[in-house]
């Protein structure tokens, strides 16, 4: 009894020893980086200096695959990115589908090295079910979250200017990469660092041309289709995005002796903006360009516009914000003024690249991507990322935002490819054996700047359809 009573304590105290030391050598934690490489994804240190997994967001509470936030411990070497969106907006919930058909299409290939990717998907939408925050509130916080509590080391989105440069902003000593797919104002550019090398990349990118492209189109436009007009009203919101493109096409507008009158309301701000429109049409101008990185205030612009007398003979312009279905549906009890409405927006994109995808996209989640904005610029924004974090963890062995961001610096110049997953082992390849490629996405060419890190493109002159029902291109521009 005595042997068998030691042999038992002697146990015990092994036991005792044993999870000491998993705890001192696993359990306890300093940083999150630690505990989610201790023990996998989704793991984060507590404030009692213990590893413990991530708690719950409501807003970050969607990803792909579907059970990677439930489980887990099935994906404990999975590439995991993050997504920002506004989901009460139909043309952003499309963008997260886009998103989802580049991960599975890259996960179909084996991803890297076996490792595959998984996304988690956050709602930025201002909403009670939520909290009280506004948007660029739900923005930041939601990007925080991803960067702190999953370890992105990348975010696609959020989709407006204003939202974007937030979100950089917050994250800027986080080494996170954010790519937006439609934040197109020129006070992007430079944001992060003046000039780009390969040491020091920048870490805010996009898919879209700025709008210095657009703002010039824009005001070729206006000066052709009424050539007889000297003056122009110009309501935008301000920000980044409205000043910024306001001003470009103030500029482009007065080289030939041309004026506009202003009228700017605050991003948010129902009243300022209703008492804007009122205003504009008051001033008896022929035109009224509205700007406005959000789909709601142009709807909420031609609601009003229709119940204005104002506004009975006005033409008026829009931005690329507008051309989706969510303008067209919501909006549809001013279907008297449609013929009247025109707008700009980088030019839909064609080519082989953009049909596979079109294909891809709508038999996936029978809708067709055609309908919505800026859907191929965020299929080719995730893609993107999956070679960035390719080149990071074959030549760098560390996927890191920075690291990301100079893969990408070696996507605009080599071999022609093009985008999607029948060209995604040769890209891997090249990457890791260091040579650069000149990719092809389905929004078209993406031939970045060296300098600046930006793209550039043509510019679609919209109109809507006869029908009311769709959007369509009434001109190509190239303002460059």
């Amino acid at each position: 009894m005595r042997i068998a009573r030691a042999i038992v304590g002697a146990m015990a105290l092994l036991s005792v020893a044993s999870c000491s030391l998993t705890k001192t050598s696993f359990d306890e934690c300093k940083t999150n980086e630690q505990c989610r490489g201790a023990f996998g994804n989704l793991q984060v240190c507590g404030g009692d200096g213990i590893c413990e997994g991530i708690k719950p967001n409501a807003r970050c509470s969607v990803a792909f695959p579907e059970d990677l936030l439930a489980r887990p411990k099935n994906f404990p070497k999975a590439i995991i990115v993050g997504v920002l969106m506004d989901r009460s907006v139909e043309s952003q919930r499309a963008r997260e589908d886009a998103v989802r058909l580049a991960a599975r299409q890259v996960n179909e290939e084996k991803g890297i090295d076996g490792r595959g990717f998984g996304v988690v998907f956050c709602d930025v939408a201002e909403d009670v079910k939520y909290d009280s925050l506004k948007r660029t509130e739900a923005a930041v916080a939601s990007a925080r979250y991803l960067a702190d509590s999953v370890g992105v080391p990348a975010i696609v989105g959020p989709s407006s200017s204003t939202d974007a440069i937030a979100v950089f902003d917050a994250l800027k000593t986080s080494n996170v990469l954010v790519i937006s797919p439609s934040a197109t104002s020129p006070a992007l550019t430079g944001r992060d660092v003046a000039s780009a090398t390969d040491a020091s990349p920048g870490l805010l990118w996009r898919t879209a041309p700025p709008d210095t492209l657009q703002g010039e189109a824009m005001s070729r436009h206006i000066r052709a289709a009424f050539p007889q007009v000297s003056s122009v009203a110009v309501i935008n919101e301000r920000g980044p995005y409205g000043d910024a493109l306001a001003k470009v096409f103030a500029d482009s507008f007065a080289r030939e002796g041309r004026t506009v009158k202003p009228f700017a309301f605050d991003t948010g701000s129902t009243g300022q903006r209703d008492a804007a429109v009122v205003d504009a049409g008051g001033s008896a101008l022929p035109v009224v360009l509205f700007i406005s990185s959000q789909t709601s205030d142009a709807v909420a612009f031609l609601n009003s516009a229709a119940t204005l007398q104002s506004y009975a003979t006005v033409n008026m312009f829009l931005t690329d914000s507008a051309a989706n279905k969510d303008l067209l549906s919501g909006a549809s009890g001013a279907r008297a003024l449609f013929p009247r409405v025109a707008g700009s927006r980088p030019a839909v994109p064609a080519g082989p690249v953009f049909e596979l995808f079109r294909t891809s996209f709508t038999a996936a989640f029978k809708q067709d991507p055609n309908t919505f904005s800026f859907v191929p610029h965020t299929f080719d924004a995730a893609w993107l990322t999956f070679y960035g974090a390719a080149y990071a963890l074959k030549r760098e062995n560390n996927i890191n935002g920075g690291a990301i961001a100079r893969g990408l610096r070696r996507l605009s110049a080599g071999a022609e490819v093009r985008i999607g997953p029948g060209s995604w082992t040769g890209i891997v390849t090249d990457l890791g054996a260091g040579k650069t490629v000149n990719v092809t996405g389905a929004s078209g060419v993406l031939d970045f700047d060296p300098v600046t890190e930006e793209t550039s493109g043509l510019v679609d002159i919209w109109k809507i359809s006869a029908d009311g029902a769709a959007i369509e291109t009434l001109s190509t521009i190239d303002p460059r």
